[in-house]
C-alpha cells in the first residue's frame, strides 16, 4: 500500500510520550483513563492529544487511530513474529481468592454465589474459575498487577455474602482463604493475559485452606498476610489467621502505639515537625507529599497521626483505592467505604479548639478533576494541617503552602535501614549487597533485609515493581532480552536478536526509556533504571 504524504516524516517527528498516547488511543482510552494510568493531569493529556493531531494532520480520534494504524512497520515475513501477537510465558504474582458451600447447599444459592464471583471479576480485571459442588476461584494479578489485588479480594469476599443475602454466613456452611503466591501464564508482549494456559500452586493452596475452614470464616495464607503486611497503608499489626467473612473488608489491624520516625528522611522529619508546630499553634496549612512507591509516604503519614494524637489533636485519616465506583474512592483506615462528602465535611469543619489533621494518602487514584477539586478543598481548610500524598502532582489545582517530593535516599541511609532491620544476622556482604540493589529506594531495603534468602526478590517486591510495570504497557520481549543480557546493548543489536525491524525494536525502546524503566547512555547502550527492575524483569521469564 503506498504511503500517505508525510506520514513517515510524522512518524519520526512523534515523542515517546506521542506514542505512548497513540497506542492508548488505538486501545480506545478516553482522556481520563489516560491522566489516570499515565499520572499527568487532564489538561496536560488534552494538550499532547491536540499536538498528536496536528503532527499526524488528522481532526479527530478515530483519524488518527487509522494514521497510527498506517504508520506501522511494512509487512514481516512470515516467520518474523508480530510486535504485539507473540505470546510469552511469565512467573506472575498473584492473589487467589477461594470460596465454597457444602455441597448440601441449596443449587440457587451456589449458582447466586458464582455469578456474584463471576461479575466482579469482569468488573475488576480478575480470572474466574469456576468448580462443581459450589466453588469458585477469583485470581487477580494476572491480567494486570496492582498494589491493591489483596484489598480488591478482601472486598470481593464481603460482596458475596451481602449479594447472596443471608444474615448468619455460618449457616451456610460458606468457607473461603485467601491465597498469594506465583502462576505460570501465557502474556500478550505488551500486557494482559492471552487466554492459552495459567498455572499456580496459590490456587491449589486455596483450595485446600478453604475446604478447611471453620464455616462462615476466611482463611489468611502466610503469603498473603505477608502482603497484607507491606501494602496496608495504616498502621500494621498482627494478621490473623482467619476472619469472618462479614469483617472481610476491614482487616482488624492491631492500632500499637505511636510510629518510629522513617529512617533516612531527617531533613523531610525537620520540615513536617515545623508544619506540625504551627498546626499545634491553630495555623492552619497544607502540605503536598510526592514519591514514588517505596520512598515513604505512608510511612510518613502514620508519623504524623502519631504526632497529633500525642499532642492530644484529632486525626482524619483517608485513603484512596481504585474501585471503579467513583462514588465512593475514599477509604477509612479501618477499610469502610466512606462517602466523598465526609472527607469533604472534615475539611471545611471550624477546628475543634485542639490540633487537627486531615491526611488523605494515595490521591493518585482519583481521577484529575476530582484531585484538583480536592486540592482546592484542602487550600481552604480552616485552621488544620491538610497532608496530601500521591506518587506525582499535576499542576492543576490550588498552589499548596508547602510541598515535599521523596527522592532515593543515599547509601549510608540504606546501609542503615539495612543494619537495622538485619539485627544481629547482619554482615558487610549482605548490607553491601542490600544497598547496591535497593538503589535508594527504602522500602526495597527494608523488604530486602527481611527476606531469608538474600539473593531471592520478595512476594511484596514482585508486586510493587510488576503493578508498576503493568501500567506501563511496555514491550515484555525487548525487556526480557536486555535484563538477560551481559554487558549492555543497543538497538540495532537488540533488533537483530530479535529478528525484529529496527524501527519498532527503537519505538519500544524509545517508551520505555519515556517511561523511566531504560536509561540510554551516551553512546547508546540500554541500562535499567534500577536493578531490580532487571531482576523482576529476568525472574519473571519462563523459557
Amino acid at each position: 500500500m503506498k504511503s500517505l504524504p508525510g506520514e513517515q516524516g510524522a512518524q519520526r517527528e512523534l515523542s515517546p510520550r506521542q506514542h505512548q498516547i497513540l497506542s492508548m488511543l488505538r486501545a480506545g482510552k478516553v482522556n481520563k483513563e489516560i491522566a489516570t494510568e499515565l499520572g499527568i493531569g487532564l489538561g496536560t493529556v488534552k494538550q499532547h492529544v491536540v499536538a498528536l493531531f496536528k503532527k499526524l494532520d488528522v481532526s479527530n480520534r478515530a483519524m488518527a487511530v487509522s494514521r497510527g494504524m498506517q504508520m506501522q512497520p511494512a509487512a514481516r515475513a512470515e516467520n518474523v513474529p508480530s510486535l504485539v501477537s507473540e505470546a510469552l510465558l511469565e512467573y506472575r504474582p498473584c492473589v487467589v481468592l477461594s470460596v465454597a458451600l457444602p455441597e448440601s447447599a441449596p443449587q440457587a444459592l451456589g449458582r447466586k454465589m458464582q455469578q456474584v464471583l463471576a461479575a466482579f471479576a469482569f468488573d475488576h480485571d480478575a480470572l474466574f474459575l469456576a468448580r462443581k459442588g459450589h466453588a469458585g476461584d477469583l485470581i487477580f494479578g494476572v491480567q494486570r498487577a496492582t498494589e491493591q489485588d489483596l484489598f480488591l479480594a478482601l472486598r470481593a469476599a464481603r460482596t458475596v455474602v451481602g449479594e447472596i443475602a443471608v444474615t448468619d454466613v455460618q449457616s451456610t456452611g460458606l468457607r473461603g482463604a485467601l491465597t498469594a503466591g506465583l502462576a505460570i501464564a501465557s502474556m500478550n508482549r505488551t500486557g494482559g493475559w492471552s487466554g492459552e494456559a495459567i498455572a499456580s500452586i496459590a490456587i491449589a493452596q486455596g483450595r485446600e485452606l478453604a475446604n478447611n475452614a471453620m464455616p462462615g470464616q476466611l482463611a489468611i495464607a502466610q503469603g498473603a498476610g505477608e502482603l497484607l503486611r507491606v501494602l496496608n497503608p495504616n498502621s500494621p499489626g498482627p494478621v490473623p489467621a482467619s476472619l469472618p467473612f462479614a469483617t472481610a473488608e476491614r482487616v482488624p489491624w492491631q492500632p500499637g502505639g505511636a510510629e518510629s520516625p522513617p529512617l533516612g528522611r531527617d531533613a523531610e522529619l525537620l520540615r513536617i515537625d515545623a508544619l506540625l508546630e504551627q498546626a499545634a499553634a491553630g495555623s492552619g496549612t497544607m502540605l503536598l507529599l510526592a514519591g514514588e512507591t517505596g520512598m515513604g509516604k505512608s510511612r510518613l503519614c502514620r508519623y504524623v497521626v502519631g504526632r497529633i494524637i500525642a499532642a492530644g489533636g484529632k486525626v482524619h485519616h483517608f485513603v484512596c483505592r481504585p474501585d471503579g465506583d467513583a462514588a465512593i474512592p475514599y477509604v477509612s483506615p479501618s477499610g469502610d467505604c466512606v462517602a466523598q462528602s465526609a472527607l469533604f465535611e472534615c475539611l471545611a469543619g471550624e477546628p475543634a479548639g485542639r490540633p487537627e489533621a486531615v491526611i488523605v494518602d494515595d490521591c493518585h487514584f482519583l481521577p484529575p478533576e476530582e484531585l484538583e477539586r480536592l486540592s482546592r478543598a484542602a487550600a481552604a481548610a480552616p485552621g488544620k494541617f491538610v497532608l496530601l500524598t500521591a506518587r506525582r502532582f499535576a499542576d492543576a489545582g490550588a498552589r499548596p503552602a508547602h510541598s515535599i517530593r521523596l527522592g532515593r535516599l543515599e547509601p549510608r541511609e540504606i546501609e542503615r535501614i539495612a543494619a537495622t532491620t538485619l539485627g544481629r544476622s547482619k554482615t558487610p556482604a549482605r548490607i553491601e549487597s542490600i544497598v547496591r540493589r535497593a538503589a535508594g529506594v527504602p522500602l526495597f531495603a527494608l523488604e530486602l533485609a527481611r527476606q531469608r534468602k538474600p539473593d531471592m526478590l520478595p512476594l511484596s517486591l514482585r508486586v510493587l515493581i510488576g503493578s508498576r510495570m503493568d501500567g506501563l504497557k511496555l514491550d515484555r520481549a525487548v525487556l526480557r532480552k536486555i535484563a538477560r543480557a551481559r554487558s549492555a546493548w543497543d538497538a540495532a543489536r537488540l533488533a537483530r536478536e530479535l529478528n525484529e525491524p529496527l524501527e519498532a525494536v527503537q519505538t519500544s525502546i524509545a517508551l520505555a526509556v519515556a517511561s523511566g524503566v531504560l536509561n540510554l547512555d551516551a553512546d547508546g547502550k540500554l541500562r535499567f533504571a534500577h536493578p531490580l527492575l532487571r531482576q523482576a524483569i529476568d525472574l519473571a521469564g519462563v523459557e
